[in-house]
C-alpha cells in the first residue's frame, strides 16, 4: 500500500510545483500557437508561392476599407527604427508607472529575437505586381514572417498588461483587449492592402506572438508582478 501511495504522493507534489511556476490554460495556448507556427512554417518552406495567399491578397486590395485604411500608414511607419524608439518609450513608461511588470515587458519583447531568426532561415519572396494588385512596399528582407504585425501584436499586449491591467477598472477591460485585437487585425490588412507581405506571413506573424506572449505569460515569475499571485 505505500509502494503504491508514494507514486500518488510524488505526481501530486510535481503537480502542485507546476501550478505554482505555470499558468497552465496560457501555457497551453502557448503550445497551440507554436504548433500552427511550426505548420505554417513547413508549408511556406515546402511552397514559397501558395496561389491561394495570392487570392485572398487580391481580395483584400481589392476591399475598400473605408475609415480603417486611415491607420494604414501609421503600420507602415511604425517599422524599423521608430519601432525601436517607441519600444524605449513605451519600457521608460513601465518602469515609472507600473515597475513590477519590467520584467514581463523585457521578456516579451523577445518576440522581435523570433523575428529575425526566421527571416534569416526562410528567405521567401515577396508579393510583385504580376501576382497581386498592388505592391506599395517591397523591403529588402524576407516575406516570411511579418515583423510589423510581430511588433504590433507585442507593442499592444504589453500595453494592455502593463497599463490596461492595472489602471483599467474591471469592466472596461475585456473592451480593452477587443481594441488590442482590433489594432493587430488592422495591421494584418495593412500589410497585405501594401503588398508587402503574403497571409501567410502574416497568421505566422500572430501565431509567433501569441506563442511567445502567452508562454511569457504563463510563467508566474515573469507575470505576477503584473497579474498579482491569483489563486493556484
Amino acid at each position: 500500500m505505500i509502494a503504491r501511495r508514494a507514486p500518488s504522493r510524488v505526481s501530486k507534489q510535481l503537480d502542485r510545483k507546476l501550478n505554482e511556476s505555470v499558468r497552465r490554460p496560457l501555457l497551453a495556448v502557448a503550445i497551440v500557437a507554436a504548433l500552427g507556427v511550426a505548420v505554417v512554417t513547413a508549408i511556406v518552406v515546402m511552397h514559397p508561392y501558395i496561389p491561394e495567399d495570392a487570392v485572398i491578397e487580391r481580395d483584400v486590395q481589392a476591399t475598400n476599407w473605408g475609415l480603417l485604411a486611415l491607420t494604414f500608414p501609421v503600420f507602415s511607419w511604425i517599422g524599423d527604427a521608430k519601432g525601436a524608439v517607441v519600444e524605449v518609450i513605451v519600457f521608460v513608461a513601465i518602469l515609472v508607472f507600473n515597475r513590477p511588470a519590467w520584467r514581463l515587458a523585457i521578456a516579451a519583447g523577445m518576440t522581435g529575437v523570433w523575428y529575425v531568426i526566421l527571416s534569416h532561415l526562410i528567405i521567401r519572396p515577396r508579393p510583385t505586381t504580376a501576382q497581386v494588385l498592388q505592391v506599395t512596399e517591397h523591403p529588402g528582407a524576407s516575406s516570411f514572417p511579418s515583423g510589423h504585425t510581430i511588433f504590433v501584436a507585442t507593442l499592444m499586449t504589453v500595453l494592455m498588461l502593463c497599463f490596461g491591467q492595472r489602471f483599467l477598472p474591471g469592466w472596461a477591460r475585456p473592451a480593452g483587449w477587443v481594441v488590442v485585437a482590433m489594432t493587430v487585425v488592422a495591421c494584418a490588412i495593412s500589410r497585405l492592402e501594401t503588398g508587402a507581405h503574403w497571409p501567410t506571413d502574416v497568421l505566422a506573424a500572430v501565431l509567433i506572438a501569441t506563442a511567445w506572449l502567452a508562454f511569457v505569460v504563463s510563467v508566474r515569475w515573469i507575470s505576477d508582478g503584473v497579474l498579482g499571485s491569483d489563486s493556484r
